[in-house]
């Protein structure tokens, strides 16, 4: 190591990037995975607008990164930004911790080599940390904002002690000016980059001033004075004030003028300080502008619009995200309790448990206060439990999986998503946070202050509900970098106590050798196989499977954002089906969504036929003021006619599309539809309402006179569906609204049409035993067995149970239970399935295959129960020692609930253990049945009565599938 200090950083840097960058290459998806991603793919690419508050500039990058390429690519070259900006952010970790490790050990010209292997050593293990672990790596590999935000936050810093150590030579603020540039840049893609704010105030006062108690709180108060004055100052009352000012060109015109007229005023009379404030607000300005292209856009009404932001008054309720609600942060209504529901009479500080949903007030009925939710839940399950999955270890890829250290035992070992590192990055950080604290306090306090702002003070203003629908650990991987910090400090800092006891350079270069070893490699071997997403096009073809499942000009419904922005991105960007029009529920709760709908053309798609008035749209929320009669709904028999002479001269006199005659459809659809329970009035009469996705539904329905194909996609809830089931026919991945009522409750099957769709179906590399599926992808495509079982069960109550039989197995050959074990309903049903229809050996195997994992759910719902029943009985006794205690009776009322839940899941996991027992009387195998029984009443003790007769079994399991 003779070459100088720049150039080995160079070298190190350089090998941090490359590194990165090929690894985070190499584990990349080829197109666009689930989530958000599939939505800013698709916006990117034609610079359309997605949901608020919009990211415009990484737009921006994206379409830089994706307009050379054919449309099948530009999902990866989107992807792209984020692989580059991550490997950029590793790379400035690096140099983020040498500089942080020259401020305490001097410069590194006077270093001997012990010091450089520990300084290069440290930095260089500390980001290969950071590169592998769990939550990071995932994020910076899709086309989402948190890679790109992270680069900024990281760039912030890296800038912030480039200032620093320059801070004391002329022109030392074009740092500052360069960093409010940043910042600017950043609102154009996450407000999360905002936070580096209280790093650069940090390091700023402690360079300048010494520290004082009165110097730190107005340094305090000054930052948090920058940080609103930024957001939401610039962001949001900026337009806000153009709109109220009336010409909000004229008025941005007022404003730059004001701003340069300042510029000059302070430059010319040498008011430095002034000059370099308005200098960094201009910037500021420069890089918010980005902005201009969410309402540039919206003029020119894209097919991806959402909340429309073409005018001011849009604009700011987009910047503002109003779509989506509030959340009360420092005061408001919260769970009481005593009443066990929100109290609504008085405000509560901090407020944690605020949500009206039934089950989350179950939930809540769990915490003694907020206090105790917010430690429990939000900080214990949704941020401490994502801190050890990076540095401690994580138990398996399933929602809501606890963090483990590999030295318990656990029922995910073995699997992809079973990964432990032994406490060693955790311990090495704390221990490099101890260190850098000795050693230099300011700038320790500056990466604590980091930590805390991206990590717990998120959880703080999230103010989160439980059930989250996913998993939220990306929100937080700026809390993760700043750790990764002293990951790399605590490398050099150990590296330099324990020179003070064996100082010898072999030694020395086995212990970086050990140390990285032990981390950043162990960590990519335990992560790579579940973070490997280079085999996964289940998205995109999810939505090719779905749009090639519609008849053409169809409309289709889908639920929320997997089943909706997979298929703009297949639209948009590939072309496929732009005959179909898109109708997303959640969306058609919005006025501006249904304008859309109704008055815009979507490529080849009509509109959607609507016969609301546009100022009824404008208006249609305000039926929850609940005014009017109208406002309420009367449960009731809905009738839709069908006026079969209209279809006979629109659509054609011999089928109209709906694969059977015109003359055998119904006259009319009618099912009874109750509307949602509101509350009762003053007399006790029960009150309904819908909700606007609702109306909108049954006005679709009407208004389109069975012109168009209308589906549902069958991920919409049943809630959604209106009780339309009795006329849903299903075609491939969608249920077909069909004027013929039938009684099966889960959608008739035409096995010829439904066949049809099912052979246009692409399932690329699912098969594929190397390929690794993540928890919602794997239950994405277990999902599509149950519509080849329904194949399947079709043609053999026709008595082709050869038909039956070729259909599960293509079922198999398309998605084995190898790659894609599924969920225990779907395994066995599968399993019976065969031993039905012929396939006895197989029956066999599947439910052999169920056993273990049957077995195990079984044994932990029974002690789950019993541990319920002996928390009940202790509640019960403290009851009857304190009648007046109503916060007993809630907490009695949660558990008792609980219990009942947890009863469910032993009787559905009974009724498998019958269905398996069923299949082994089917294939003939009379003595595994009767171990099935015997092993059913070890596990339940004898509590839940098991048949051990062929007949009785055949019965319960022909009650049980609903046969």
């Amino acid at each position: 190591m003779q070459k100088d200090h720049t150039t080995l950083n160079k070298i190190f840097g350089g090998l941090s990037f490359l590194i990165s960058l090929v690894l985070y290459v190499l584990s990349m998806p080829p197109t666009a995975p689930f989530w958000d991603s599939p939505e800013f793919i698709t916006c990117a690419y034609w610079l359309q607008i997605p949901h608020p508050p919009g990211s415009p500039f990484l737009l921006l990058l994206g379409r830089l990164f994706s307009m050379w390429v054919s449309p099948e690519n530009v999902a990866y070259m989107v992807n792209m930004v984020s692989t580059v900006s991550s490997a950029f952010t590793i790379l400035l970790l690096y140099l983020i911790i040498v500089r942080f490790v020259r401020e305490f050990h001097g410069d590194p010209a006077g270093y001997d080599l012990i010091d450089r292997l520990a300084l290069y050593g440290g930095a260089f293990i500390g980001a290969m940390t950071f590169m592998v672990s769990d939550s990071y790596w995932i994020t910076a590999t899709e086309a989402e904002t948190y890679a790109v935000s992270l680069f900024f936050t990281s760039l912030t810093v890296w800038l912030t002690l480039k200032w620093s150590e320059q801070a004391d030579r002329p022109g030392h603020e074009r740092y500052l000016i360069l960093i409010a540039y940043v910042f600017g840049l950043a609102f154009g893609v996450h407000l999360l980059s905002l936070l580096s704010t209280f790093f650069t105030a940090m390091i700023v006062y402690f360079r300048k001033w010494e520290f004082s108690v009165m110097g730190f709180l107005i340094m305090g108060a000054a930052s948090v004075g920058i940080f609103f004055a930024i957001y939401p100052g610039t962001i949001i009352w900026l337009p806000s004030a153009a709109e109220q000012f009336g010409s909000p060109g004229l008025f941005f015109l007022m404003v730059l003028v004001l701003v340069g007229w300042g510029l000059y005023h302070t430059h010319t009379r040498g008011h430095r300080l002034a000059n370099i404030l308005l200098l960094g607000y201009s910037v500021i300005l420069i890089g918010y502008s980005s902005y201009a292209l969410i309402f540039i856009r919206a003029q020119t009404q894209p097919p991806v619009d959402q909340n429309a932001p073409e005018n001011i008054g849009n604009f700011i309720s987009y910047l503002k995200r109003e779509q989506y609600g509030s959340t009360p942060l420092l005061t408001g209504n919260t769970f009481d309790n005593a009443q066990g529901t929100i109290d609504r009479s008085k405000e509560s500080l901090f407020p944690r448990r605020y949500s009206r949903e039934p089950r989350h007030l179950e939930k809540y009925a769990q915490y003694s206060s907020d206090l105790d939710f917010f430690w429990d839940y939000q900080m214990g399950h949704m941020y401490f439990r994502y801190f050890a999955w990076n540095f401690i270890g994580r138990d398996s890829d399933l929602q809501d999986a606890p963090w483990t250290d590999g030295f318990r035992s656990s029922d995910h070992k073995g699997t992809p998503g079973h990964n432990v590192y032994f406490y060693l990055p955790f311990l090495i950080g704390v221990f490099g946070m101890m260190y850098h604290f000795v050693r230099d306090r300011k700038r320790a306090a500056a990466v604590l202050v980091l930590f805390v702002v991206t990590g717990i003070a998120i959880v703080v203003y999230l103010n989160q509900y439980p059930f989250q629908p996913r998993e939220r650990d990306y929100s937080y991987t700026g809390s993760f970098f700043a750790f990764s910090i002293w990951i790399g400090i605590g490398v050099t800092g150990l590296i330099h106590t324990i020179r003070s006891y064996w100082n010898h350079v072999a030694g020395t270069a086995l212990i970086l050798v050990l140390l990285l070893v032990g981390m950043p490699v162990w960590m990519g071997f335990q992560n790579w196989d579940d973070h490997d997403r280079s085999e996964q096009y289940v998205a995109p073809d999810y939505a090719y499977n779905l749009l090639n499942s519609l008849a053409p000009n169809a409309i289709i419904f889908t639920n929320g954002d997997n089943d909706t922005f997979p298929l703009w991105y297949l639209q948009d960007v590939e072309g496929v089906r732009r005959d179909v029009r898109v109708v997303n529920l959640s969306l058609l709760n919005t006025s501006w969504y249904i304008d859309q709908m109704k008055n815009r053309w979507n490529y080849e798609a009509e509109p959607v036929p609507i016969s609301y008035t546009d100022e009824q749209i404008r208006n249609i929320e305000r039926k929850f003021e609940f005014r009017n009669p109208t406002d309420f709904w009367t449960p009731q028999e809905v009738v839709i006619p069908v006026d079969k002479s209209l279809l006979a001269s629109e659509v054609g006199a011999n089928n109209g599309g709906f694969g059977v005659p015109i003359d055998r459809l119904d006259d009319a659809v009618r099912f009874y539809y109750e509307g949602n329970f509101l509350g009762t009035d003053a007399s006790g009469r029960r009150m309904h309402y819908t909700r606007v996705q609702d109306d909108l539904v049954l006005d679709i329905l009407r208004t389109n006179q069975w012109k168009r194909p209308v589906y549902f996609a069958i991920t919409v809830s049943g809630d959604g569906q209106l009780n339309l089931q009795p006329y849903f026919r299903l075609e491939g991945k969608a249920f077909r609204v069909v004027p013929i009522r039938h009684d099966d409750p889960f959608g008739y099957v035409d096995p010829v049409i439904h066949g049809q769709r099912l052979h246009t179906f692409r399932l690329r590399e699912v098969a594929n035993p190397d390929a690794y599926f993540d928890e919602n992808t794997r239950r994405m495509l277990d999902n599509y067995r149950t519509i080849i079982t329904r194949q399947a069960q079709t043609w053999a109550q026709a008595g082709r149970a050869d038909s039956a039989l070729y259909w599960l197995q293509w079922g198999e050959e398309k998605i084995p239970f190898t790659t894609i074990q599924g969920d225990l309903t779907s395994l066995v049903t599968y399993a019976l399935r065969y031993a039905q229809y012929g396939g006895q050996a197989r029956a066999g195997e599947l439910a052999d295959m169920a056993l273990e994992p049957l077995e195990k759910s079984m044994r932990n719902n029974i002690e789950f129960v019993d541990r319920l029943d002996n928390e009940i009985l202790e509640l019960e006794a403290a009851i009857q020692r304190n009648r007046t205690d109503r916060s007993l009776v809630t907490r009695h009322r949660s558990l008792s609930d609980r219990r009942g839940s947890a009863i469910r899941e032993v009787s559905f996991d009974s009724s498998r253990f019958m269905i398996v027992q069923h299949i082994r009387f089917l294939i003939g195998d009379t003595a595994g049945a009767a171990e099935i029984a015997v092993l059913v009443n070890d596990i339940t003790g004898g509590r839940i009565p098991f048949p051990t007769d062929p007949a009785e079994t055949a019965a319960n399991v022909q009650r049980i599938m609903g046969e």
